[in-house]
């Protein structure tokens, strides 16, 4: 099958329900049972029947199974005059929030609260994200449907928490993911920004730093954030020092910001809600208190939802995050994400060194960091990410 066919088949599976992928690949086992009889039946050495082969994987059946009943066909052009009828009742909008089985979507200045084709739910939590630009179709007069998901030019995902086999894309279409922590509590966990960097440069978005309740932190605790900082701020990641209780450094914040569509990401209590109210406080978004017994700020943000500035910028607000997985990323996309580890690989004795378990004569990069020419915190993450993604590997 072509280019194209392939693509729409892979769609038509990737849409179906539970019920009807299990109906399905029980079919496509039948046919594929039926070609091994038929292979054995020529007794012909080298014999290859038409369509997929008896060795092939089931989801190879699974696409001819579609084929053979005409999904893989282009859908036929519809007439001019169903055509106009069609668009009349169509709508263009962006994906605000999304919940089982429903989103509400920004068309215009109106936003409507539209059911998600049934064809789209088995799929729900990688199909439509926050920031998703879709096509809602009305199904009667006040009842619209979200029945199209248009590509994505940058997404920021992670493995579905209740399938890591799968992808739950948290926001689409983004220009910049804004990790935010706290000076003080909860505390910094350079390890999730590491994870954050990785994710949001495989995903084709900038990533900015906020320090947010700098307000708590004496110039000692300054002085530390700043080396724990620096690394970042020498690969060019824009890090802004922040209060959103006094005002400290917002204003220069929401100019970096622009009328970007940004993503919050950043761990319960670090204060993404009360941000969002600072730099826009017309909004309604909820806040909370950290937990003086746990040291952990309560979720106040239970689903991500896009918001809108009053300059025309857009923020994704998301549920604070206690650890971020991160999805199908190999240790070249890694390289990627610290290029002052990987500018010193050169320097390794042998060429496929991880950095990991190697002695430094033989390591450059280890080498480099006990020569204090590398941060040792930037070795670790890497570290840590890399074994991590080598144990996923097997």
């Amino acid at each position: 099958m072509n280019g194209a066919t392939r693509t729409r088949l892979e769609a038509t599976l990737a849409a179906l329900d539970p019920k009807a992928r299990r109906r399905l690949s029980q079919r496509a086992a039948t046919l594929q049972r039926e070609a091994r009889a038929e292979v054995r039946a020529q007794r012909r050495k080298g014999f290859r029947r038409a369509g997929p082969q008896p060795d092939d994987a089931l989801h190879e059946w699974m696409l001819w199974a579609l084929l053979q009943d005409g999904a893989g066909e282009p859908a036929e052009a519809p007439a001019e005059d169903d055509e106009a009828a069609a668009h009349e009742d169509e709508r263009q909008g962006v994906v605000l929030s999304a919940a089982r089985g429903a989103a509400e979507v920004l068309v215009g200045e109106e936003t409507i609260l539209a059911a998600i084709a049934p064809r789209l739910l088995a799929e729900q939590a990688t199909l439509i994200a926050v920031g998703d630009e879709v096509t809602l179709v009305r199904r009667a007069e006040d009842r619209w449907e979200l029945q199209r998901v248009a590509p994505r030019r940058s997404r920021l995902s992670r493995p579905d928490p209740q399938d890591p086999l799968k992808e739950r894309v948290i926001a689409a279409n983004v220009d910049r993911v804004v990790a935010v922590v706290a000076a003080t509590t909860p505390p910094l966990r350079v390890g999730l920004l590491d994870r954050l960097l990785v994710a949001a440069r495989r995903g084709g978005v900038a990533l900015t730093v906020v320090v947010n309740k700098l307000d708590l932190a004496d110039a000692a605790r300054r002085v530390e954030l700043d080396e724990l900082l620096a690394p970042y701020e020498a690969l060019q990641v824009a890090v802004h020092r922040v209060s959103a209780s006094t005002g400290e450094g917002l204003d220069a914040l929401r100019r970096s910001l622009g009328g970007a569509l940004c993503v919050l990401v950043g761990a319960s209590g670090v204060g993404k809600s009360s941000l969002l109210n600072a730099l826009e406080p017309t909004l309604a978004a909820q806040t909370g208190e950290v937990s003086e017994a746990v040291g952990k700020g309560r979720h106040t943000t239970t689903r991500s939802t896009l918001y809108r500035l009053a300059d025309g910028g857009r923020i994704i607000d998301t549920p604070g995050v206690r650890a971020f997985g991160l999805w199908r990323v190999g240790l070249d996309e890694l390289n990627e994400a610290f290029p002052d580890v990987a500018e010193l690989a050169p320097d390794c004795r042998y060429g496929d060194c991880r950095h990991l378990d190697e002695g430094e004569a033989d390591c450059g990069v280890r080498r480099a960091a006990a020569e204090g020419r590398l941060s040792a915190p930037r070795l670790l993450g890497y570290q840590r990410i890399a074994r991590s993604l080598l144990a996923e590997q097997g």
